[in-house]
């Protein structure tokens, strides 16, 4: 099990999925490629931090921001699917987000998990 911190760290460390720029800010992925896949939770609701990706401020909340204005869909047509930028920092971190994602919402959603229990890839 990894730890949320430990996670975090590490996702700071990697470069942003779209431009492979190294100063970052971290997505908490929603919408789009996430429903699609079964892994989304409801508005107002925590969000899980395995799932987040890393992003240049402005693909996460400046002009071209997936997170100011500019929607989950007409992002992920532009930039890609955050279900595929998930799937490269799964690649990239050498443990399975996916599984620590299940893990997480399994201690920390009342009444079990509200994410699919399975790695759709």
């Amino acid at each position: 099990m990894v730890a949320v911190s430990k996670h975090e760290k590490n996702l700071r460390q990697l470069r942003c999925c779209v431009t492979r720029n190294p100063y970052v800010t971290l997505h908490h992925t929603h919408g789009g490629s996430m429903k699609e896949m079964g892994w989304h939770v409801g508005v107002g609701q925590k969000q899980n931090p395995f799932l987040q990706i890393p992003l240049k401020d402005d693909y996460h909340i400046g002009d071209m921001g997936i997170d100011s204005g500019m929607g989950v869909e007409t992002w992920e047509s532009q930039f890609g699917r955050q279900w595929d930028h998930l799937l490269w920092v799964n690649d990239q971190l050498g443990y399975n987000i996916f599984a620590e994602a299940v893990r997480w919402e399994e201690a920390n959603r009342k009444g079990g998990s509200l994410l699919s229990t399975e790695t759709k890839r």
